[in-house]
């Protein structure tokens, strides 16, 4: 961000000591007590919710670059629980430090509103995934994941599978089943190359055309997780 000395050192003042989350390791529970963010370093980490029946599903997948826990900031508790995908470091923000900062801070709270826009955003995608048919549920995971890695300066054509397959059907509301038969469709159409986890998107131009398909009988679904302008 374009700041001067003075508030880069005020910046670096807000940030506490890096944590270190390591794979499987819960980084925040459901109900616990909110006074922190967490901006993540490295790694992957996933968040999950329970619905009216008592039932888990990963709300999403997070990356370096993400912050972590904003949900909480409606109701001062964590309404999620985040667990490490992977060896994963994040940075503690006091949240009380940050809104302090934020009052003559112009360009950190612009870049603060950006990640909540980003969240608002986040939560809508998932909602559309009612609307939508498995195959256009994968392709939009795919080309969300392809999209943030861009924007990271990394590959958007390959790039690994940090989630599990069961994560994934957890995450788009699909069977285990379905997940592992659609990836192979998709590798047998020349879509993407699949090695275990490292996927490679050969045909992104069509993978797009997957999430604009109508369901016949039904109207078209809000624009998928890929779709969106903004990302962490």
């Amino acid at each position: 961000m374009d700041m001067h000395d003075g508030e880069v050192d005020r910046l670096m003042g807000i940030l506490g000591c890096a944590r270190r989350v390591a794979r499987d390791e819960v980084l925040f529970r459901r109900g616990e007590a909110f006074c922190t963010l967490y901006a993540v370093r490295f790694g992957h980490l996933k968040t999950s919710r329970r619905d009216h029946r008592g039932h888990s599903y990963i709300t999403g997948f997070h990356m370096a670059g993400d912050l972590m826990g904003m949900e909480a900031i409606c109701t001062g508790r964590h309404s999620s629980t985040a667990v490490a995908l992977e060896d994963s470091e994040v940075c503690e923000i006091s949240f009380a430090r940050l809104q302090a900062a934020l009052l003559d801070m112009p360009e950190l709270m612009l870049h603060f509103h950006r990640a909540m826009s980003r969240e608002i955003v986040r939560d809508q995608s998932a909602m559309a995934f009612a609307g939508m048919q498995g195959i256009e549920r994968l392709a939009s995971l795919l080309l969300d994941l392809s999209a943030r890695y861009a924007r990271r300066g990394l590959s958007p054509r390959r790039f690994r599978l940090h989630m599990s397959r069961a994560d994934i059907s957890e995450h788009l509301g699909l069977t285990l089943e379905s997940v592992s038969r659609l990836l192979a469709r998709f590798r047998d159409e020349g879509l993407i190359a699949l090695d275990k986890r490292d996927v490679e998107l050969l045909d992104i131009g069509r993978l797009q055309a997957l999430t604009m398909k109508t369901p016949p009988g039904r109207g078209r679904a809000p624009p998928p997780v890929s779709l969106r302008t903004a990302s962490c």
